[in-house]
């Protein structure tokens, strides 16, 4: 491993270049307002999008009244019911983990055609944004910190895995949902396959057929956040160190195994400084319980099925730069195993 590994400006990472799903909505103070007017009448003085983020669509609004702090308004574009499943998240999150306070809702899809959220505004700066100006103390420290609170998710355990309800139930996995059988189904899949292409896929399968063993069992379940990477924590300068400030965007989380976080997070490593990896999995650690041997293969294996559904759900017509990226990550993979 060379540990004086530096970031290119021209190799991306941390999905800073992806393409996003939907267009932001498109919203003008007037619609602002209406949508906020349950939780304030307090004038609005501006309104900005955020840009982080690949299909919901969030807002900065800031008020002229100096006492007025600002809030979040957070729309859902992607999936309507995740609105009613964040809420769930965050009360049951709140006494653990540094989450946005959901001050008011609404599902009814009666002011604009989807759900959305007002939430307590949180300071901070984008994890991923801290990295990639490369500083190897402040890559330490928020991946560190990162590997703590994943240390927390690791104790929050569930009797089986499967996808929360909207009323916080789990739906345990199908047959078909497991990962085994999920990943070879993924594989099947023609949108996979040609983007893969020939030599590729066949690296990809004889793979997973060696290493499947190292699948975790589909009911080691945890609390697990689904998108768990730097462009979804903030972090904030603390007393001269980073610490973070907000873990963001649950909409993915479900009942599964924390080596699918670990993997997540992990994606990028191979073009990073190697302090990222080291100080994430210190912090993992810090507790005293000790990842179990093959952690790095099963959390490869689980991000591996990632990066299949990404290809599957994402045309390349429509989305080129995720699928370049995706496939560079896949043979980072293949590559890991060499």
């Amino acid at each position: 491993m060379n540990s004086n590994r530096f970031l290119h400006a021209d190799v991306p990472v941390l999905k800073s270049h992806w393409e996003r799903f939907k267009v932001h909505f498109d919203l003008d103070m007037t619609t602002a307002g209406k949508l906020l007017s349950p939780y304030t009448t307090d004038r609005i003085e501006q309104v900005t999008v955020l840009s982080d983020g690949c299909a919901n669509s969030n807002f900065k609004i800031t008020f002229s009244e100096h006492h007025a702090m600002p809030v979040l308004l957070r729309i859902y574009m992607r999936d309507k019911s995740a609105l009613t499943r964040e809420i769930k998240l965050h009360a049951f999150l709140k006494d653990h983990l540094p989450v946005a306070n959901i001050i008011y809702h609404d599902a009814s899809c009666s002011l604009i055609p989807y759900p959305y959220s007002i939430m307590g505004w949180m300071n901070g700066t984008l994890m991923r944004d801290v990295i990639l100006d490369n500083d190897r103390q402040a890559i330490s420290e928020c991946a560190r910190e990162a590997g703590a609170k994943l240390a927390i998710l690791r104790e929050m355990k569930f009797a089986k895995g499967g996808f929360f309800q909207d009323d916080f139930s789990i739906r345990p996995f199908s047959h078909d949902e497991e990962y085994g059988p999920y990943i070879y189904s993924l594989l099947d899949e023609s949108r996979v396959a040609d983007g893969l292409e020939i030599e590729l896929l066949g690296k990809v399968k004889k793979l997973i057929a060696a290493n499947l063993k190292y699948l975790p069992d589909k009911n080691d379940a945890n609390m697990t956040h689904g998108d768990y990477d730097p462009a979804n924590i903030l972090v904030d300068l603390q007393d001269g160190k980073w610490k973070i400030s907000a873990i963001l965007d649950w909409e993915f989380a479900l009942s599964s195994t924390y080596l699918l976080d670990i993997g997540l997070f992990l994606r990028y490593s191979r073009r990073l400084p190697d302090c990222y990896a080291t100080s994430f999995v210190a912090g993992i650690e810090s507790n005293g319980k000790k990842l179990p041997p093959d952690w790095e293969k099963a959390a490869r294996l689980m991000d591996l099925l990632c990066l299949l559904q990404l290809l599957y759900y994402n045309p390349v017509e429509q989305r080129p730069n995720l699928n370049r990226d995706v496939l560079s990550l896949i043979n980072d993979i293949v590559c890991y195993w060499k």
